[in-house]
């Protein structure tokens, strides 16, 4: 179990969670809660580790059981550190650290998104729900954080 707010992960996951750069440096992202884990892990997208804290749900816990299964490297970490590191209020127990991948962009599209120099996540949400709904086939982001 993890303990100490100095480990490497812990130190990682914080940076992640709160620095751009850190997140173009290293080549990862963060996924928080268990919805989130549950999509990486679905849609096959390769995941560096995962860190979690006992009193998760028990989709959690069964989650945490399918990743180990599929050799996923996962750590226990103490509650109170995990919440010192969560990006969310009330933390859902479970933090996956993925690395960023370049996705393709289909030859054939002829209705791309490419935000540029985005800086506040909700207006990024809401380009991406609005193009999604208006059938946009790809998108790229650029600059920002």
């Amino acid at each position: 179990m993890i303990t100490s707010s100095q480990n490497s992960k812990i130190k990682l996951v914080r940076a992640l969670g709160g620095q751009p750069k850190a997140r173009r440096k290293e080549g990862a992202f963060l996924a928080e809660g268990v919805r989130l884990v549950e999509e990486a892990l679905a849609t096959g997208w390769p995941i560096r580790f995962v860190l979690y804290a006992q009193g998760l749900s028990e989709r959690g816990d069964e989650l945490v059981e399918r990743l180990k299964v599929e050799g996923v490297e996962v750590e226990e970490i103490a509650p109170d550190l995990l919440s010192s590191i969560s990006g969310t209020e009330t933390s859902q127990g479970i933090i996956a650290v993925l690395p960023l991948l370049e996705l393709p962009i289909p030859t054939s599209s002829n209705f791309i998104l490419i935000p540029d120099q985005i800086r506040d996540p909700g207006n990024l949400g809401t380009l991406i729900r609005t193009a999604a709904a208006a059938g946009v086939q790809a998108s790229r982001l650029r600059g920002g954080g």
